[in-house]
């Protein structure tokens, strides 16, 4: 206490709120507060001989440290920023053109949340919160849902060449299983410049006119020799159970859902 009140005798101490530095009004009431509260060593700094003033800055001085200190220990930082590409150009034009073929038929969204999506259910509260946390980072890139219930219909991952990488081959397997075990479809879909429209509502038109088939109760009517456009498998003629088209036959690929080839009646 004596090295600072030499200090400040010889002029190093900036007066703070005496013709100082300017500070805020609040802050400038709560040094006022401080000194009145260290006004018990105003006597010992007079038998060193300070003079009022500097007494005055001495005080000013200590408390100032000790509400710096206050107030960076309680404050709370938000260092957050908005990310430049909420989706890649990549990913933009994808959804601009699955857009264009879902219409008003499903709901579009895009970077899903897996954990939005499914939640772990074992019978262990530990075990689930170990499953909870492998798909907590995770994301599908879309997802269409049902126009009028936003139920989830289908999953869509847009492969672009990072998917080639051994990590990213392990992540999209384990995230295939995740898909699979709560038996809701997923598909990966390649990155392309341009996109045939007819392709890709062919892929997805099982879904968007709601002739989606139960995976627990197929209805096969009878085998053919016809082939499945994708796999090679024999086909099977199956009923569709919902949407417009429902009651109506279409031929299926018999390895469903592995895979999910059709082929319609008036094709074949």
């Amino acid at each position: 206490m004596l090295l600072v009140a030499r200090r400040i005798r010889f002029g190093s101490v900036i007066n703070l709120c005496r013709g100082g530095a300017v500070l805020r009004p609040y802050k400038c009431g709560r040094l006022s507060m401080a000194n009145e509260k260290l006004s018990f060593i105003r006597g010992p700094l007079k038998l060193l001989g300070l003079s009022d003033e500097a007494i005055d800055k001495v005080l000013d001085f200590i408390s100032d440290l000790l509400f710096e200190k206050e107030e960076t220990t309680s404050s709370i930082e938000y260092p957050y920023h908005q990310v430049d590409e909420f989706v890649s150009a990549a990913e933009l034009n994808f959804f601009f053109n699955l857009k264009s073929i879902v219409g008003d038929s499903a709901q579009l969204f895009s970077k899903v949340k897996l954990s939005d999506l499914f939640y772990a259910k074992t019978g262990d509260s530990r075990k689930n919160r170990s499953y909870t946390n492998k798909i907590d980072r995770k994301h599908v890139d879309f997802l269409l849902c049902d126009p009028k219930t936003l139920k989830p219909i289908l999953g869509i991952e847009l492969d672009d060449k990072s998917h080639q990488r051994t990590d990213r081959q392990e992540r999209d397997d384990f995230v295939n299983h995740v898909f699979e075990a709560a038996k809701l479809p997923l598909m990966h879909i390649s990155v392309q410049r341009n996109y045939s429209q007819s392709e890709l509502k062919s892929k997805l038109s099982i879904y968007l006119s709601g002739e989606k088939i139960s995976k627990e109760q197929p209805e096969r009517v009878e085998e053919s020799s016809l082939r499945c456009p994708k796999c090679g498998s024999e086909m099977v003629l199956r009923t569709a159970k919902r949407g417009d088209n429902q009651g109506g036959k279409f031929w299926g690929c018999s390895k469903y859902p592995e895979c999910r080839g059709i082929v319609s009646i008036e094709a074949n």
